[in-house]
């Protein structure tokens, strides 16, 4: 863990003097810099605030692939499964494959971790399990996916561009927004997260995070591999904030590939869904969050 990094905010400051890459997915052309990391997720604070997200306010974010899941342009009629490309099977079901539902939760680009550290870094408590209407101050999604909000919140759309003129788009308007830290005060015991129902701290997550890293051993060599969903707030702090805290590098899986075990992937650690794998290196998001549970509770 980063001496001194007593909230996320500090976390991504500290980050920012970090040397090599911090993000490497599937879908991007060139591995994510520990410097623009840092850079884009104050650059996503400051565009918050824009939008009335001050300290205590909520901002939800719903963590999904920037395209839609299945839209892979083909034409219309029956899917060589089955499926009708309006998500309806042929036997006159339905199917998730209208919706993208199943792919909430599951990290395939930077934009929704910018949000979540953004939001954090301005003093927000983040919800990754949103219900609808989302009654947030802001609401941060993918393009693809409708979301009925409350009329006082602000939603800011990430892939796309979005169809709604309503809807900003979040990486149009990251683009050119200050990069500096932001000016609200962040404390260690303020709420940085929520996850169905329940709200960790600032404090909790680090110290949790901190376990993961000495009870693995990851230091700035290592990659991490996380393929669980982020809804589990168990894989935000094994699968970002621990090696984010120590200089590694965390690796989106490839949907290509199984379980993203990509040939010369190698990670030091797996972090996986409850009852996923028997892989020695990999720690289960639902026993993390177990972890987070009894921490806030101590």
């Amino acid at each position: 863990m980063t001496a001194g990094s007593e909230t996320l905010k500090e976390l991504i400051a500290d980050a920012k003097d970090r040397e090599g890459t911090v993000l490497d997915a599937a879908g991007r052309s060139a591995p994510y810099s520990y410097r623009e990391f840092a850079t884009n997720c104050f650059k996503a604070a400051n565009l918050l605030g824009h939008y009335g997200v001050h300290p205590g306010a909520a901002v939800a974010v719903a963590v999904g692939p920037k395209e839609a899941p299945g839209d892979s342009g083909a034409d219309d009629g029956e899917t060589s499964d089955g499926e009708t490309s309006d998500g309806e099977t042929s036997d006159g079901g339905t199917s998730d494959g209208g919706t993208g539902e199943d792919a909430i939760g599951f990290l395939g680009a930077a934009e929704p971790l910018l949000a979540i550290l953004g939001a954090a870094s301005v003093g927000a408590t983040v919800d990754v399990t949103p219900k609808e209407p989302v009654e947030s101050r802001a609401l941060v999604a993918p393009a693809w996916r409708s979301s009925e909000t409350a009329p006082r919140c602000s939603t800011l759309a990430y892939g796309g561009p979005p169809e709604n003129p309503a809807v900003a788009h979040f990486e149009a308007e990251l683009w050119s927004e200050n990069p500096t830290a932001p000016p609200e005060p962040v404390a260690a015991t303020d709420p940085a997260l929520r996850a169905d129902g329940e709200t960790y701290s600032h404090e909790t997550l680090l110290a949790v995070a901190e376990n993961v890293v000495a009870e693995h051993g990851l230091d700035e060599t290592n990659r991490v591999l996380l393929s669980a969903s982020l809804t589990d707030p168990g894989a935000l702090v094994a699968g970002v904030l621990a090696p984010l805290s120590v200089g590694a590098t965390v690796v989106l899986p490839d949907e290509a590939d199984d379980g993203g075990q990509t040939e010369g992937t190698e990670p030091a650690l797996w972090v996986v869904a409850d009852g996923d794998e028997n892989d020695s290196t990999a720690v289960r998001a639902g026993d993390v969050t177990a972890s987070l549970r009894g921490t806030d509770r101590a």
